[in-house]
Order: C-alpha cells, then structure tokens, then sequence
C-alpha cells in the first residue's frame, strides 16, 4: 500500500482550519497530520511529525508565514509550502515564493480543485525536486487587468464595488473582465469581493473593539441583517460567535 503524503496546515484562524478538516484528504492520498494556530506551533510540529507538505498562512501572529519559512530554511528543514494569504500581496507571495513556495491559494475562494492541485504540485516536488529552495521558482501571475482589479478591491474595501465599475476602470468590457477574472481566480468576482471583505471583517473582529455594525460599515456592508446573514454562511458561525470563539 502506497503511505499517505502528510500535510500539516497551520492558520490562526479556526474556521479555516476546520474548513479544511473537511477535505477529503485520503480520497486523494493525503492525510492529515497536524494543525498550528501560528507558524512557532508549526515550527515544533515538522520536527516532531516530519510532515510533507507544509500549508501555511501568510499573516499570522506569534511567527508569520514569511518568518517560518525562512527559519525552516534556516534549520534546513526541507518541505513543499503552501500558501494561503487574504487577499493577493503580491510582495509578500513574491518573497514566499523565492524562499521556496510552491504554490499558494486565495481564502475564501479557492475551491477543493485548486487545494488538490497545489497539494498534487507540492508531492511532485518531492518526488522530482530540483533544489530544496530554487533560486527562480516558477511564478504563478495574473493578467495584467485581473491584477490591477484584484489590487483595487484591497484598496477600497469599504466602498460598493461592482463589475461594471471593476470593467470600466482596467478597461474591458463587463462579459469580458467577468469570464477573464473567473478563468484566471476561479471565483466568479461578486464571490471574491464578498470573501474579502469577509475575510477582512473576521480580521476586525479578532483584532478591534469596533462594534459589529460599525465592522460591517467599513467594509462596505451597512446593513446589518445582510452582513450577519452571509457572513454566517461563510464562516459558519456569527460574528458574535466568531468574535468569542
């Protein structure tokens, strides 16, 4: 029997964490070994699980994505990393990727076809690898106008975006710019603006004293019965119940 590829996943987020407990990791051959709230948690983790595929958030506290791999590089502990960040900080994926990262996916719109894949890509480095940390490694990019979308959302959060307005500002017709961002993210783009702005609302209520209302205000969701409604459909839980979880 062929053994089971272990992934270890370490987020500081538990509705990500148990998202992922939901994959069907042995389906495909993947099992998984551990979970860390934060990357020194990870750190203990690899040397006592030695697991082969790391998954790893990029903004974590305690020791972050970018500060673990470089002191898994460090103590030369020499695994295929995942990452998974909030939004697209191409600097930040830039530098992940130098230090060695296979691949990364976007939280809260990457579906279980990517994971598989990114997981499918990282065990061929295993198998094949070219150097532990490669110098160049391939770089996964977006066109140009997905890109400077993907940009403008992190940059105006709070505001009402649609795709007419997205279209119009990196110059594409609205067909167009929608079909060009789903074959490029894999999210249709009223789903990833909602994921972030989620995304970003859970970060205020894990990080601020702000009240829910005034949350769902900067993120550009004033009213409060939607708000509460898809964000309990996406992280399973309120954000009352999110905020004391």
């Amino acid at each position: 029997m062929t053994a089971m590829t272990k992934v270890l996943i370490a987020d500081d987020e538990i509705p990500i964490r148990e998202s992922m407990r939901l994959f069907p990791w042995e389906e495909h051959g993947y099992r998984l070994a551990g979970e860390a709230r934060h990357g020194v948690e990870a750190l203990e983790l690899v040397e006592r699980e030695a697991p082969d595929i790391l998954i790893t958030d990029i903004m974590m506290p305690v020791l972050d994505g970018i500060s673990l791999m470089r002191t898994l590089r460090e103590r030369e502990l020499s695994l295929p990393v995942i990452l998974l960040t909030c939004h697209k900080d191409f600097d930040y994926v830039r530098e992940a990727l130098l230090l060695g990262a296979t691949d990364y996916l976007v939280k809260g719109v990457y579906r279980d076809q990517q994971l598989l894949d990114a997981l499918d890509k990282a065990r061929q480095s295993i198998a094949s690898p070219a150097q532990p940390y490669p110098a160049a490694p391939p770089e996964r990019t977006y066109r140009l106008e997905v890109q400077q979308a993907i940009e403008y959302v992190a940059l105006h959060l709070g505001e009402t975006i649609n795709l007419p307005d997205i279209a119009a500002h990196v110059g594409l017709s609205v067909n167009y710019f929608g079909s060009l961002f789903r074959k490029e993210t894999g999210a249709y783009f009223h789903d990833y603006v909602k994921a972030v702005k989620l995304e970003k609302a859970a970060e205020l209520l894990r990080t601020s004293n702000l009240k829910v209302y005034e949350i769902a205000d900067k993120i550009g969701i004033p009213n409060y019965r939607y708000f509460t409604e898809i964000f309990c459909k996406h992280f399973g839980k309120s954000p009352r119940e999110y905020r004391s979880s």
